[in-house]
C-alpha cells in the first residue's frame, strides 16, 4: 500500500470522527448527545473507508472499500436530519413509524452497493484516474445514486433550517450551541457538492467530503467542551408550560384567557366548562366565569386578579380536593400590567397528610388516656363503663356495646346507645346467634361489614333504628377472645379500616385492663378465703356475716352461729405431722358442705375452730344442725399410710336475740363460751 499526500490528508477525517463520537458518547447525559456519537461513528466508518480505499493500490480491494463507505454514507444524512429534529424540538423524538420510513432509502442503498456488480445502479464503471501520482479510481454514477444524493439533499436542506430556527428561538448558550451546528455540519457537503459538480479535481478522483469531516469534528470538539454541546440540551419553554403538572393560566389585564396548558384545560372540564379535547384557541379570550362555572370561587378571583396567594376546596367525586391559587403580574414597562400569570397547585395531599397527622396524634392522645385511666381502674364495673366512652372520642358510632365472651355465649356489660327504657345490661346471647359477632370471636380480629339482615345485629332495637354498618373487635389476650366490642351505625358513615385499626388498638389496652381486674378480683377472693379449705376466713367472713345479722334484726327474723372445734387436733399434728393435719381438715370441710344448707355461711376461723352462719335458722334448729354435724364427724374415718384416723368435735350454739342488741362478734362470743362448756363436760357434745 503507498499512501500519497491526498490519501494521507484523508485519514484526519476518522482520526477526530473516532474522537468526537468517544468523547461524545462519554459525555452524553441525553438522547441528544447519544444521536450525535452515533453520527459522528457513521461518519468514521464513512472516511476511514475513504482513507483506505485512496491509498489501496489493487482494484478490486478499492472497489470494495468503497461499498463499505456507503454503510456512512447512507446513514449519514439520516442521522444529521434526526439530530437536527430532537435537537430543535429539545430531545423529543420522531414518531416510531417515520422514522422507519426515513432508514428505507438508506436500506437500499447499502444493499445496492454490495450488489452493484448485478445491475451496475450505484456506479456503472470506473476508471484509473491519470496525472495524479495517486491510485484512484474516477466512478460513473448508476441511476440510483442520485436518487440517494437527492434524499440526502432534501434532509441536509431541512436539517440546516431545523439549525436556523433553532438559532433564532434559544437565547444564551443554546443559541452559541445551534451557531456552532450551523458552522460544523455544511463543510463536508461542501466538499461533497465541489466532487459531484466535478470542481476543484474531481475529474481526477479528488473527493475533499472525508476532509470536510474532519473541519467539522473539530467544531464540535469546540463546542462539546466549551458550550457543553452533549450534557446541556435546550429545553423549549413550550414543552415545559405543555408538561407542567400543575394548571396554568395566562389572563390579559381583564381577566380573560390569554394562554393555558392540559392540566389546566382537564381541571376546567372537571368543573363544568369546556370538554377537555376543545382545543386552546377556541377557549381564549374567554372570561374565568365561562371556564369554570361549576368553582365560583375561583372564578370570581380569576375574574378579578390581584397578586396572591390563596387556597381554594374544591369536590370532586364527592371528595374534597384543595388548591393553592397563585396570581403573579406580568409587567411591561415600568410598572404597567400587561396579564396575570395564575397557576393552580393541587395540595390535597398536602392538606390530607396535615388532617391525618393531627387525627393521629388525636388517637395517639386518645389512646394514651384511654391506657392510664383503664389502668388505673381495678373494678370490672368501672371499666366496662368506661370503654365506650373513650372509644366514642376516635370512632364516630351510633351503637355501642360492650359484651363479655363466656363459653358459648356473650355477656352484655356496658352499652351505649340513644335513648331506650330497656335495661340490657348482665343479659346474655348466644355467640351463634349473631353472625357477624361470631364471625368476629372466630376470626380473632376486626371485622367491618354492611347489616344484611335483622340477623345481623345482636341487640334488640326500635323499629325506627336502621342500622347500615357493623364493627366488631374482638379483646385478645393471651390468643383467647375475653370479650368484644360491637359498634354499629345508621347514618351513610360506614367503618373504615383506619376504623378497626383504631379499635384494634384500643381492644389491646382493654384486654390488659380487664385482665389486671380480673387478676385483682382473684387476689381479693384469695384474700377473703382459706387456702387449704377455701371456706371463708375472717376476714372474707365478717362482712357477710355482719350483713346477715344486720338483716336478721332488721327483718326481726331469726338468725343462729356454731362454733366447733376439732378435739385433740394438736395430737393428730404431733403424732402424724402436718401434712396429715392438713388432710384431716380437707376432709372435714367437705363433709360439712355436705351436712350443712346452701345458704348456711361455713368459716375457718382459726387453726381448727369453724364456724356456721345459719340464716332463718331458731335456736333449736341451730341445736339440731350442731349435733348433725356431731354424729356426722365422729363417723368420719380418716385413712393415712400408716392407720386409720378418727376425730370428735365439741360444739357451741348461739341464736340471735332480737329483744337484746346483739351483734355478730357478741354472737361468737356466746358460741364460744358454750363450746368450751362442751369440751368441760367431756368433748364429742353440743351446747347452747
Amino acid at each position: 500500500m503507498q499512501i500519497g499526500y491526498y490519501a494521507l490528508s484523508l485519514f484526519a477525517g476518522p482520526l477526530i470522527a473516532g474522537a468526537v463520537a468517544a468523547i461524545a458518547w462519554k459525555r452524553a447525559i441525553t438522547p441528544v448527545g447519544r444521536l450525535l456519537a452515533v453520527l459522528m461513528g457513521s461518519v468514521f466508518v464513512w472516511s476511514l473507508a475513504a482513507a483506505f480505499e485512496a491509498a489501496e493500490p489493487e482494484r478490486a480491494a478499492k472497489v470494495l472499500l468503497s461499498k463499505f463507505e456507503y454503510v456512512g454514507i447512507a446513514m449519514v444524512p439520516v442521522l444529521m436530519f434526526l439530530f437536527a429534529l430532537q435537537f430543535l424540538r429539545s430531545g423529543r423524538k420522531l414518531h416510531r413509524d417515520l422514522q422507519a420510513l426515513l432508514w428505507v432509502v438508506p436500506a437500499i442503498t447499502i444493499v445496492l452497493a454490495f450488489t452493484n456488480e448485478w445491475h451496475g445502479l450505484i456506479w456503472s464503471g470506473f476508471k484509473p484516474a491519470a496525472g495524479t501520482g495517486e491510485h484512484l479510481l474516477l466512478y460513473a454514477h448508476g441511476t440510483w445514486f442520485w436518487v440517494h444524493a437527492g434524499f440526502s439533499y432534501a434532509l441536509l436542506s431541512v436539517a440546516t433550517v431545523f439549525l436556523i430556527l433553532a438559532y433564532f428561538r434559544f437565547k444564551g448558550i443554546y443559541r452559541r450551541q445551534a451557531a456552532a451546528l450551523m458552522l460544523a455540519f455544511p463543510l463536508p457537503w461542501i466538499g461533497n457538492a465541489v466532487y459531484l459538480a466535478g470542481l476543484a479535481g474531481a475529474d481526477k478522483g479528488y473527493d475533499f467530503t472525508p476532509v470536510g469531516f474532519a473541519f467539522s469534528g473539530l467544531f464540535l470538539l469546540w463546542a462539546i467542551f466549551r458550550l457543553q454541546l452533549v450534557d446541556l440540551i435546550p429545553v423549549a419553554r413550550e414543552r415545559v408550560i405543555e408538561s407542567m403538572g400543575e394548571s396554568l393560566l395566562i389572563l390579559d389585564p381583564a381577566g380573560r384567557l390569554a394562554a393555558t396548558n392540559p392540566s389546566a384545560r382537564k381541571l376546567m372540564a372537571e368543573v363544568g366548562g369546556p370538554a377537555e379535547i376543545v382545543s386552546e384557541a377556541k377557549l381564549l379570550g374567554r372570561s374565568a366565569s365561562e371556564l369554570f362555572p361549576g368553582w365560583p370561587g375561583l372564578a370570581e378571583a380569576l375574574g378579578t386578579p390581584t397578586a396572591s396567594i390563596r387556597e381554594f376546596p374544591l369536590v370532586k367525586d364527592d371528595r374534597p380536593h384543595y388548591f393553592d391559587l397563585r396570581l403573579s403580574p406580568l409587567l411591561g414597562q415600568g410598572d404597567l400590567v400587561t396579564g396575570w400569570v395564575a397557576v393552580l397547585y393541587d395540595i390535597t395531599r398536602l392538606k390530607n397528610a396535615e388532617t391525618a397527622a393531627v387525627e393521629a396524634r388525636k388517637i395517639a392522645e386518645t389512646l394514651r388516656e384511654a391506657g392510664l385511666t383503664l389502668s388505673s381502674k381495678l373494678d370490672f364495673k368501672q371499666i366496662s363503663a368506661l370503654i365506650l366512652e373513650l372509644l366514642k372520642r376516635v370512632i364516630p358510632y351510633d351503637i355501642g356495646a360492650f359484651l363479655t365472651v363466656e363459653e358459648a355465649e356473650l355477656r352484655l356489660a356496658a352499652i351505649k346507645r340513644p335513648a331506650d327504657v330497656r335495661n340490657l345490661i348482665g343479659e346474655t346471647y348466644p355467640v351463634a346467634g349473631s353472625r357477624l359477632c361470631n364471625m368476629a370471636v372466630q376470626m380473632k380480629r376486626p371485622l367491618i361489614s354492611p347489616i344484611k339482615s335483622p340477623e345481623d345485629i345482636l341487640l334488640p332495637l326500635r323499629p325506627d333504628q336502621e342500622v347500615r354498618s357493623f364493627l366488631g373487635v374482638p379483646i385478645v389476650f393471651r390468643d383467647r377472645v375475653t370479650g368484644l366490642i360491637a359498634l354499629y351505625n345508621f347514618g351513610p358513615r360506614d367503618f373504615t379500616e383506619a376504623d378497626a385499626q383504631v379499635a384494634e388498638l384500643f381492644a389491646s389496652q382493654v384486654a390488659i385492663a380487664m385482665d389486671n381486674s380480673r387478676r385483682v378480683e382473684q387476689m381479693e377472693k384469695q384474700a377473703e378465703r382459706d387456702q387449704l379449705t377455701g371456706l371463708y376466713n375472717r376476714r372474707g367472713f365478717a362482712p357477710l356475716g355482719e350483713k346477715e345479722v344486720g338483716r336478721a334484726r332488721r327483718y326481726r327474723r331469726p338468725l343462729s352461729l356454731i362454733l366447733f372445734d376439732i378435739d385433740h387436733f394438736k395430737t393428730v399434728n404431733d403424732s402424724h405431722g402436718h401434712l396429715i393435719g392438713d388432710h384431716v381438715l380437707e376432709v372435714l370441710t367437705r363433709l360439712v358442705g355436705k351436712t350443712t344448707r346452701a345458704t348456711d355461711l361455713v368459716c375457718r376461723y382459726g387453726g381448727e375452730e369453724f364456724i356456721v352462719l345459719m340464716p332463718e335458722a331458731n335456736r333449736e334448729e341451730g341445736l339440731a344442725m350442731a349435733e348433725r354435724l356431731r354424729q356426722e364427724i365422729s363417723r368420719m374415718t380418716v385413712v393415712t399410710a400408716v392407720s386409720t384416723l378418727s376425730l370428735t368435735v365439741s360444739l357451741g350454739v348461739a341464736a340471735l336475740r332480737p329483744e337484746e342488741e346483739d351483734n355478730l362478734e357478741s354472737l361468737i362470743a356466746r358460741a364460744d363460751r358454750a363450746m368450751y362448756m362442751a369440751k368441760a363436760a367431756g368433748r364429742d357434745t353440743v351446747r347452747g
